[in-house]
């Protein structure tokens, strides 16, 4: 089966013994994947990257092989960035509820040039224990032959995939959802204000804060949160408003049924922007409303004027009820 960036693949699983994994190297780009024993490439290991990219096949090795013995699941390829990962390296996981044999772990195949386990330790370790079931994650770093590679198709992924297959959509909520939330604030603000980057940042989101918390919502900045305090807060909150990106690939996973969504657009990423927005539809029962006034915003200082494009998301905010 080969893999179409506008069309989600059917959900299938394949087990093949002897699998070859090669990983991702810098010098060959986004090469990487799984070949069968014999070295032909296996097109469902291709990863769905961002802007309708695939990982490529790569070529068969060359040198001795590393050997991984067991059963093993190939989850995909794991970036540092959070929204990302999510995209990339979870979609593959809804297969380990509809294996008949158990496994002994999950492969990934690291973005070349960055310490993911690092970052596992540190960030992403609680998100991959909810959705892995607390089975133990390999990196593979060099050529390694498994003895026995459990192969599923992607479940969702970037731009036309984001909706999920229903299987990958029942996985996520199952798993990241289980137990009572706990409690939290009914209203959230969810800001970006203090990313390091700034071509991250919303100009003027002070203002966005300002208006929200004198409307008793929370305003929270998820990078300074574990992932288990940001899934709590979104899935106990009834409002959430907020600019697109990574923050709400994973809130769209877990918002409870009819809760009240304002997705703002930050950027004149159109497509990006729509994909989030089928993420959270296709994930969970919300009332979603979308304003694209700063889509095409042409960030002035901070300390001067307020902008009229602040101002008319203020009345659209108001408008519907989320001010």
């Amino acid at each position: 089966m080969i893999p179409n960036a506008h069309r989600l693949p059917e959900p299938r699983i394949d087990c093949v013994p002897g699998a070859i994994l090669m990983p991702l190297h810098a010098e060959t780009g986004a090469a990487c994947g799984a070949l069968s024993a014999d070295g032909v490439p296996l097109p469902a290991s291709r990863t769905l990257l961002s802007a309708g990219r695939f990982t490529r096949d790569p070529a068969p090795p060359s040198g001795p092989l590393a050997h991984l013995p067991g059963r093993w699941l190939f989850a995909g390829v794991g970036r540092h960035h959070f929204g990302h990962f999510l995209l990339e390296a979870t979609p593959r996981l809804w297969a380990l509820d509809h294996i008949t044999e158990p496994v002994d772990g999950i492969v990934l195949l690291p973005m070349a040039g960055r310490d993911i386990a690092a970052v596992l330790r540190r960030r992403l370790g609680p998100l991959m224990d909810k959705l892995g079931q607390n089975r133990p994650v390999h990196l593979i770093e060099t050529p390694t032959q498994v003895e026995n590679l459990i192969l599923p198709t992607q479940g969702f992924g970037h731009i036309h995939w984001a909706h999920g297959t229903p299987e990958a959509r029942a996985y996520m909520r199952r798993h990241l959802c289980n137990g009572p939330p706990a409690e939290g604030p009914e209203k959230l603000y969810i800001s970006r204000r203090r990313l390091k980057d700034p071509a991250q940042q919303v100009p003027h989101e002070r203002l966005l804060e300002r208006w929200t918390a004198r409307a008793g919502y929370a305003v929270v900045h998820p990078e300074r949160l574990s992932i288990p305090e940001q899934i709590d807060l979104y899935r106990t909150a009834r409002v959430i408003v907020g600019p697109d990106g990574s923050a709400f690939h994973l809130a769209a996973l877990v918002m409870s049924p009819g809760t009240r969504v304002a997705l703002i657009q930050r950027r004149p990423r159109q497509a990006t922007f729509d994909a989030i927005a089928r993420q959270i539809t296709g994930f969970s029962d919300v009332d979603l409303t979308t304003s694209a006034v700063l889509a095409n915003f042409a960030p002035t200082p901070d300390d001067g004027p307020r902008p009229p494009e602040m101002l008319r998301l203020r009345d659209e905010l108001q408008a519907a009820g989320f001010l």
